[in-house]
């Protein structure tokens, strides 16, 4: 049985993709389990799609995989250098 663990959660950007005159820009959760215990340590990964970015000439804009709004805000706030992946937007 473990004995502790930790969780971790991030976002992170996926391959950009363009598309005529539009960019994509895949938002991706990353999840990290590590458990230790006395007979062994235990980690998994997942990752799994949590939003897209759509950038064109009316700007950008972000919305979840259930179809829901994204705040730009926050993907700035969670991912590095997020501005730098939009500069052509």
């Amino acid at each position: 049985m473990p004995e502790r663990g930790t969780h971790s959660e991030t976002l992170q950007a996926g391959a950009r993709l363009t598309v005529g005159t539009r960019v994509l820009l895949p938002i991706e959760r990353v999840v990290k389990h590590i458990d230790i215990g006395d007979t062994g340590l235990w980690f998994s990964f997942e990752k799994e799609p949590y939003a897209l970015v759509i950038c064109d000439a009316g700007g950008a804009r972000a919305v979840s995989v259930a179809a829901a709004a994204v705040s730009l805000e926050d993907l700035r706030a969670r991912i590095p250098d997020f501005d730098s992946l939009l500069a052509p937007c």
